[in-house]
């Protein structure tokens, strides 16, 4: 049997032919740029689709001394927050005409976003995205160390004077201290998140303020590591700690997740002895039993808003920094505290749980 010859690559100029144009429209065509007429332009799309025409990116790249390419340097792809985000950074990115590169910033500070943006860089991205807790001075001192990379900053305080789309943390956090608040809760604990995350810092204030603001304190606190493991595992040792709460904030839902098994184990009920808000609302917030009031942050208007400015920046147009609003949604895991007689009901359930598992 005869091999059969390998099938040519359609190039610009078979779309020329085909569409009846020049090369010079095509290329208007598939770069965006330049006026050509609706049916011309139809044409040329169709010719295109006919053909199976691929546009040769590094050659357009190399025409705009660009590569077409942009970075995302983010912490944990697996969380919830960096996938959404990753997700609505590439289609907003395809659709510009540039391809994303994604890169895992491991651990927090300086150092880790530094490595992150110089693998970045050695890609030839035309600029980066980065998702990872920094300090106003770390901030700045990464547009120091790569002059020559526009970056847009995700996570970093926003007062913080570099170019950036930012979520608004503080006002996150005060909606769902509010919301216990308004419903009578004065005892309220927290799981909060891995120390140096801008975002836990935030949130973490955001509480603390908003029960000082009614002469409140957190009555207890335990860190995660934004994981369900870690939210299960704070919540044990809260109610280990003899502390007693009625309600509890999470710094984000799949925390909580862990946190509503650990409080189903030791037969807390869940609205009727604690509360239980979350953060981020998840797809699985919802779902779960109880579903979850916690305070959504739309990630996909956030990445979207970030390639706008990532791309302004990339044409030499200044863009002012953004900040998106969060909204707290409730749902039934929230309700007023129990009253004295569950209270001490909840007590004594404490001190026999205390009682069997002691060794």
């Amino acid at each position: 049997m005869a091999d059969h010859p390998e099938r040519r690559v359609p190039t610009l100029m078979d779309v020329a032919d085909r569409a009846g144009v020049s090369a010079q429209t095509v290329s208007r065509v598939v770069n965006g740029q330049g006026p050509v007429a609706a049916r011309t332009r139809a044409r040329v799309m169709d010719a295109i689709g006919e053909l199976n025409y691929v546009p040769n990116r590094l050659a357009r790249g190399l025409a705009r001394q660009r590569s077409l390419s942009i970075g995302f340097a983010t912490n944990d792809i697996s969380l919830h927050a960096p996938s959404q985000l990753a997700s609505a950074i590439e289609g907003a990115a395809r659709q510009a005409g540039y391809s994303l590169i994604v890169t895992i910033v491991a651990g927090y500070g300086l150092a880790p976003v530094t490595h992150a943006l110089r693998a970045l860089r050695e890609r030839q991205v035309d600029g980066a995205l980065i998702n990872a807790s920094l300090s106003p001075a770390d901030a700045h001192e990464i547009t120091a160390r790569f002059p020559d990379l526009p970056c847009v900053f995700m996570d970093v305080p926003p007062s913080t004077g570099v170019p950036g789309a930012l979520l608004d943390q503080a006002l996150g956090a005060r909606l769902g201290a509010d919301h216990l608040l308004n419903l009578g809760h004065t005892r309220i604990a927290c799981i909060d998140a891995p120390q140096g995350a801008v975002a836990e810092q935030a949130r973490l204030r955001g509480w603390e303020d908003t029960l000082a603001a009614r002469g409140l304190n957190l009555v207890a606190r335990a860190p995660g590591d934004w994981s369900p493991a870690s939210g299960y595992a704070a919540t044990q040792t809260l109610l280990a700690g003899g502390v007693p709460f009625t309600a509890l904030l999470v710094a984000n839902d799949q925390m909580a997740v862990g946190a509503l098994r650990a409080l189903w184990e030791r037969g807390v009920n869940v609205p009727a002895d604690v509360s239980v808000v979350g953060y981020d609302d998840t797809a699985e917030s919802a779902l779960l039993i109880p579903p979850l009031t916690t305070v959504r942050q739309d990630f996909p208007l956030l990445g979207r808003r970030a390639f706008a400015h990532l791309h302004a920046l990339l044409r030499g147009e200044t863009h002012p920094p953004t900040l998106s609003t969060p909204h707290l949604v409730v749902r039934a895991s929230t309700a007023p505290p129990p009253g004295p007689e569950r209270q001490d009901v909840q007590a004594a359930l404490r001190t026999l749980m205390a009682a069997l598992t002691r060794p």
